[in-house]
C-alpha cells in the first residue's frame, strides 16, 4: 500500500491504484494483521479513540457506535485495561475494530482467528458476516481451509507466489472435481518427492 511498487501488475481498489493513490485507497481499507501491537501506555480504549481521530472521525460519536461491536467481542469489561497487556486473543478482537472503525469498504484480515479460543472464533465470524452483509467486501488470508468453507463465497489459491486457482467454492470444486477445498488446496501445491 504505498510502500512497495509492483515490479509487473497493478492493483486496484474501487478503481484507484494502490500505488499511485495510496492515500485514498487506505481510506478504503481496513487491515488486520495476524500479530496486533499497541501503545503500552494506552487502553483499547484510548487506542480506538487515538485510531478514530487519525481518521478524522469525532471520537466519541465513533465509540459509541462502535459499543454493540465493542460488547459484541466480549471486550467491554477489559476495554479501559492497557492494551498492551491484553491476551493475544482480545490483541486480535482489538485489532478488528480498529480495521472497522472507520467503516472501510475493504476489510483485510491476515489468519484472523489465530490465538482465539473456539466462542471468540464464532464472535468473530458472526461480526464479519454481519460486516458482509452490510456492504464491506472481507478479504482474508488463512490455511485454515474449514474456515475458508464457513466464510467465504470465493477463494484463490496462491502457490509459491503464483495463482493456481481462483473462483467461487462451488465453481473450483466442480471444475477440478474435489471433495473439499482441503483436497484441492493439497492437489494445487503438491510439491514432487525429493529424492
Amino acid at each position: 500500500m504505498g510502500i512497495l511498487k509492483a515490479t509487473e501488475g497493478k492493483l486496484l481498489v474501487d478503481g484507484r491504484d494502490a500505488f499511485e493513490e495510496r492515500v485514498e485507497v487506505k481510506r478504503l481499507i481496513g487491515f488486520l494483521p495476524d500479530e496486533p501491537v499497541f501503545y503500552s501506555y494506552l487502553s483499547g480504549r484510548e487506542v480506538l479513540e487515538l485510531s478514530a481521530a487519525m481518521h478524522g472521525l469525532d471520537a466519541i460519536d465513533t465509540m459509541h457506535r462502535i459499543e454493540p461491536m465493542i460488547a459484541q467481542l466480549r471486550l467491554a469489561d477489559d476495554i479501559h485495561n492497557y492494551a498492551e497487556d491484553y491476551s493475544r486473543g482480545m490483541k486480535k478482537k482489538l485489532g478488528l475494530l480498529l480495521a472497522m472503525v472507520h467503516e472501510p469498504k475493504l476489510l483485510v484480515l491476515d489468519e484472523p482467528t489465530n490465538g482465539l479460543d473456539v466462542e471468540s472464533t464464532h464472535l468473530f465470524y458472526d461480526l464479519i458476516f454481519e460486516t458482509a452483509k452490510q456492504g464491506t467486501t472481507v478479504l482474508f488470508s488463512t490455511h485454515l481451509m474449514d474456515h475458508v468453507t464457513k466464510l467465504c463465497s470465493h477463494a484463490v489459491i496462491i502457490n509459491e507466489g503464483t495463482v493456481v486457482a481462483k473462483g467461487s467454492l462451488v465453481e473450483l470444486l466442480s471444475t477440478f472435481g474435489q471433495a473439499s477445498l482441503e483436497d484441492l488446496f493439497l492437489r494445487l501445491t503438491a510439491r514432487p518427492p525429493q529424492s
